[in-house]
């Protein structure tokens, strides 16, 4: 009994020690990060399906998260054609998830070039959902609305910045 008790403090110390502390954007149809994390398995087989090359794989040497694989929109942006969960076969992703989750770009103005003077457009061009997920105030400045954004990351990809000024963010579906 006191063997048991000692490895789950271990196993717990060393999980807490090693968790990550950046967050990634998962793919659709992951749940939060503790229940993706606990189904991945590393196979890569989401990434290798996504068509457009936004799926990448964890590269950091965190074990808990290396070779998990991330929405990376310095690559691409997402289809949404959900050949990643199609191709998931742990559960990791799943279409019941995308009920309960989904991603909504968010603007940070404070790195924003457009809030600086500078005139950019990039992010409303790019937009699936222009004058309704990204409008713009005075011709110049963006503003972002959650409840229309599809969560693809075409504006992310499209934004100049370094860092980016746009995120996706994880967030519960109100009626899943």
């Amino acid at each position: 009994m006191l063997g048991k008790s000692l490895v789950q403090a271990a196993a717990e110390f060393t999980y807490e020690v090693s968790k990550p502390n950046k967050a990634f954007i998962r793919p659709p149809g992951s749940a939060d990060e503790e229940t993706f994390l606990s189904l991945c398995n590393k196979c890569g087989k989401c990434t290798e399906a996504c068509p457009t090359g936004v799926l990448d794989r964890v590269k950091e040497m965190n074990p808990i998260v290396l070779d998990t694989p991330f929405m990376n929109f310095e690559n691409n942006y997402c289809e949404q054609c959900y050949a990643c969960i199609e191709a998931c076969p742990t559960g990791a992703l799943s279409k019941e998830n995308l009920k309960k989750f989904r991603y909504v770009a968010k603007l940070d103005k404070n790195r924003c070039v457009a809030f600086q003077d500078v005139f950019c457009q990039s992010c409303y061009w790019s937009c699936p959902e222009m004058d309704r997920a990204i409008t713009l105030i005075d011709f110049n400045y963006p503003e972002f609305h959650s409840e229309h954004c599809r969560g693809c990351g075409k504006c992310v990809h499209a934004c100049p910045t370094i860092p980016k000024s746009i995120t996706l963010v994880k967030v519960k579906n109100e009626n899943p």
